[in-house]
């Protein structure tokens, strides 16, 4: 690992660890190193996970904002830190191991840019709110709007 990210991976690998989103295994049958991605002013660590592709359609966003723009006022809400809320099942946390200077780690929770984060994510979501859906309420990823006339919206 480049050494001038050493300091800020171990910061982060120790965050993650300390609030429960990983944990330290002894074995696994997969592993995958950690990609440090360089972004302006921080650095962004990626998992390079072979996963296959979940198919799960993700909502247009012109629909999404030409469905709500019909009505008189709307609420957006952000679902911030979505993929940490959903769990991975103890069968599947080996799949996305991952080794570090301090030892080889699971994810218990999704992990931020992992393939199949986005459309997971949505998938679950939209079977939570699907009574809602169009009714008066519309899902993109981690943006949640509320719709209505003026006279309901409250």
């Amino acid at each position: 690992m480049n050494l001038n990210y050493v300091t800020t991976v171990e910061h982060d690998i120790d965050k993650l660890f300390a609030i429960g989103f990983i944990k330290l295994v002894e074995e696994t049958t997969w592993l995958s190193p950690i990609v440090v991605v360089p972004k302006k002013n921080k650095i962004e660590i990626k998992f390079n996970v072979p996963i296959k592709k979940n198919p799960y359609l993700l909502p247009f966003t012109d629909e999404v904002i030409n469905f709500v723009i019909e009505h008189e006022v709307y609420t957006f809400l952000n679902g911030f830190s979505r993929y940490h809320h959903i769990s991975i099942t103890l069968e599947d946390q080996y799949k996305i191991a991952f080794v570090t200077d301090w030892g080889t780690f699971v994810w218990v929770v999704m992990a931020f840019g992992v393939k199949n984060e986005p459309p997971t994510y949505q998938k679950v979501v939209t079977k939570a709110f699907c009574e809602y859906i169009d009714v008066f309420m519309k899902i993109f990823l981690d943006d949640f709007i509320i719709f209505s006339y003026m006279s309901n919206h409250i």
